[in-house]
């Protein structure tokens, strides 16, 4: 297909039912090391990805289904000649946790997936169900309905009661690094001022840093600035004020860290909130 001959991008969002989708073919896009506090759930579509999730690295073939949990470090690239061709869902925890608890899977604790890639074409069919009423701005009837088909079967079969780390991992040399990024992403943090916070060695911090949040300490600033820069774009700043906020240098800078997480273009983010369902195309 010729069209497949470019990369491309297309975005949807519907807010009010905690839902936004992708649909995307990229031939060389990689995705940089980072987490979403929501869960990405999708199908490939054509060709297939290599995913680093964790510590290892998993293959999505054509007719998958994907997910990655909230939380969970990961980064994408093109794994085969013709590139690939996905569908994703950004599914907000509460929708998971509310059907769920409808169908009494989690009575107290969150939820999570067990398996990254499914090869389930039941599950394949109701995602790929959902991703087209999204993206054909059906009215919030329809598509409520269809979230629910689609997550109903996915969560009877492949979901576990989310895992607590151990209180080591928020050990408070540690949780002082992280409460410092989190105050101070817009200034200029070196390794040496989260060593002097924390009152370890560099190496030593970053490993045990990514050994509590899965991300070095560089991709967890990177994923706290793009977690602001969303918020702030949402509220209408500008993407040149936006950048100067989050601590980058200028908007093309902005520009190529928000679509190394989230595979899109701060003006295609915008421009999908505008409304409740809208699209953008790049």
């Amino acid at each position: 297909m010729e069209l497949l001959a470019n990369e491309w991008t297309q975005f949807v969002a519907a807010p009010s039912q905690g839902l936004q989708g992708l649909h995307a073919h990229f031939n060389k896009h990689r995705y940089e090391r980072h987490s979403h506090d929501y869960f990405v759930i999708g199908t490939m579509d054509v060709g297939a990805s290599k995913v680093g999730l964790g510590r290892g690295s998993i293959i999505a073939p054509a007719g998958s289904a994907m997910i990655v949990n909230p939380g969970d470090a990961h980064d994408g690239s093109v794994y085969s000649e013709q590139g690939y061709t996905y569908s994703m869902l950004y599914v907000q925890p509460w929708v998971v946790d509310g059907i769920a608890n409808e169908l009494e899977l989690n009575p107290d604790r969150s939820l999570c997936f067990t398996r990254p890639v499914l090869s389930d074409p039941d599950i394949v069919a109701g995602l790929q169900t959902l991703h087209r009423t999204l993206f054909q701005q059906q009215d919030s009837l329809a598509l409520e309905v269809t979230l629910i088909d689609a997550l109903k079967p996915l969560l009877s079969r492949y979901s576990t009661h989310r895992f607590t780390p151990q209180e080591e991992h928020h050990e408070p040399r540690i949780a002082r690094v992280r409460d410092l990024i989190h105050a101070s992403f817009a200034s200029t943090l070196t390794t040496e001022d989260m060593a002097q916070a924390s009152g370890l060695s560099r190496v030593r911090l970053n490993q045990l840093f990514r050994a509590a949040y899965g991300l070095s300490l560089h991709a967890y600033l990177n994923r706290v600035r793009m977690d602001s820069a969303r918020q702030m774009l949402r509220a209408g700043l500008p993407a040149a004020d936006v950048a100067s906020a989050v601590g980058l240098f200028d908007q093309s800078h902005l520009i190529r860290r928000f679509k190394g997480c989230f595979g899109i273009t701060p003006a295609q983010f915008v421009s999908a909130h505008f409304s409740d369902i809208q699209y953008g195309r790049r």
